[in-house]
């Protein structure tokens, strides 16, 4: 088992839950509650990020990716493959996949991403494809009924397991999507562990409150009784969380998620909550490999991030963080002190990359993200 630490830092404030249409990462619900902790008589109530909620946004980011962005899953011609799947298709598949097909495309006329939907599979198939991605053998979409990758041998009704085997042959996958075979699915264990993102800087933190008053287009003036009051997270908040990977073959797949992830984040391409079209919501994220510098009661100083064993036994020093998470999880942060170091960063492809400090060490990493890469210190570099 392999622990990934991650610090999820608002840009901007940011707004307690929001909806979307599930095929557009864009936005994700950010589901906070209150911790209850209490340090030297002292009662705390410290906001937190939802596992599942988080696990939602790299998710949805991630299929997103796969199906749209990656690498020759763009729409063009050289995407006619999966739409030939459909001869594997006897009559009996044909019809049920494009009852069902129809019903969905439904969904996005209403949402006028379509005007109206086809006249026959072909049409309705590469409908589908060109507003969810033609990655499709790749990516399920987790909120489809349809789409979706399920345990076909929990499904007892004989006609929605014929359209999930159909489906599963048209799409050309494996019975499960790349995805799901990482982070799972109905009636599939993942084998990626999430902790909540505790907000650990600053501590205490203190959500706002900011109220708004409806205008009326008409007169240009405030409506009365249509003020409304919303419940925010400010600017410059860090929240600590964990991945715990039970299998480490899967390790390099969860850093390619929390890479897309991330740099979608910078790009200001996804934020978290609502009223993203307002400017809440933007933040950045930081995932190991990289250094990160806290100032609270809880963390102060700069921490490397780093993939490691979950160890047992260790004295826990920073006692009030080892009330929030596993002993054996909080040994991935390490507290970095430098000196006279130098940082080589050495890509697959052969380029050998120098860095003095954590920030050209950052800058680098920027450059070779897409890379495999592997990192060498010489120098004094003390990790307490």
């Amino acid at each position: 088992m392999k622990i990934l630490p991650v610090v999820l830092e608002t840009l901007s404030i940011t707004r307690v839950g929001t909806t979307g249409v599930y095929f557009d990462y864009s936005s994700a619900d950010l589901v906070t509650y209150k911790i209850p902790l209490q340090i030297n008589d002292e009662n705390y109530y410290i906001p937190a990020i939802s596992a599942t909620s988080f696990k939602g946004l790299l998710r949805s980011v991630y299929e997103r990716y796969l199906r749209k962005e990656k690498r020759g899953n763009v729409s063009g011609s050289g995407n006619q493959k999966v739409l030939e799947n459909i001869k594997n298709l006897n009559y009996e598949e044909r019809t049920l996949i494009f009852e069902n097909l129809k019903e969905e495309l439904e969904k996005y006329v209403y949402s006028g991403l379509i005007d109206k939907v086809g006249e026959n599979l072909e049409e309705v198939f590469k409908q589908y494809l060109e507003i969810t991605g033609y990655g499709i053998d790749k990516a399920c979409y987790v909120t489809s009924d349809l789409d979706r990758c399920e345990n076909l041998a929990l499904i007892e009704d004989e006609k929605k397991r014929k359209l999930k085997e159909a489906w599963i042959k048209l799409t050309g996958r494996k019975n499960l999507c790349e995805v799901c075979k990482v982070l799972g699915t109905s009636g599939v264990r993942g084998f990626v562990k999430f902790t909540d993102l505790v907000a650990v800087d600053p501590f205490p933190v203190l959500l706002e409150r900011i109220t708004h008053v409806a205008i009326n287009r008409i007169t240009g003036t405030a409506e009365k009784g249509k003020l409304f009051t919303e419940e925010i997270i400010p600017a410059g908040v860090k929240f600590l969380g964990f991945l715990a990977v039970l299998e480490d073959s899967l390790t390099e797949r969860v850093i390619e998620m929390l890479k897309v992830l991330r740099d979608k984040a910078r790009k200001g391409e996804v934020w978290i909550g609502g009223r993203g079209s307002s400017g809440y919501g933007t933040f950045r994220l930081y995932i190991p490999g990289e250094v990160m510098e806290f100032n609270s009661v809880i963390f102060k100083g700069k921490f490397a991030l780093n993939i490691s064993e979950p160890r047992e036994g260790l004295a826990c020093e920073r006692k009030i963080i080892c009330k929030l998470f596993p002993e054996t999880f909080i040994n991935s942060l390490n507290l970095v002190t430098e000196g006279e170091v130098t940082f080589i960063v050495k890509v697959e492809t052969g380029e050998e990359y120098e860095a003095k400090n954590g920030e050209e060490l950052k800058e680098v990493l920027d450059k070779v993200k897409d890379k495999k890469y592997e990192i060498k210190i010489k120098g004094v570099w003390s990790l307490s």
